[in-house]
């Protein structure tokens, strides 16, 4: 409530212009202290039963996965993602 419309939208970082001088073999995301890759995080995710909830997940604006041809990482408002990006020289 009474976000700023501008700064509180998605933001997407383009990792071909951020990293120009070298060529992009592999883009993997990582829990955030980057000791387990994210997917296997979520299938180990604990899943809680909360009193008086619904079983319908809220509708959170996150990033989506990052597409290995674009190669654009799209961040939420308040959201945080940890990638190693594995990098050669051109």
């Amino acid at each position: 409530i009474a976000e700023d419309k501008d700064l509180s939208s998605m933001a997407s970082v383009e990792l071909k212009k951020l990293f120009h001088k070298r060529k992009i073999n592999k883009v993997t995301e990582m829990s955030l202290s980057a000791n387990q890759e994210r997917e296997h995080m979520e299938k180990k995710r604990l899943v809680w039963e909360v009193e008086g909830s619904n079983d319908e997940e809220p509708n959170r604006l996150r990033g989506g996965p990052v597409d290995s041809i674009k190669l654009v990482v799209e961040l939420a408002p308040m959201e945080i993602r940890t990638f190693i990006v594995d990098l050669r020289y051109k």
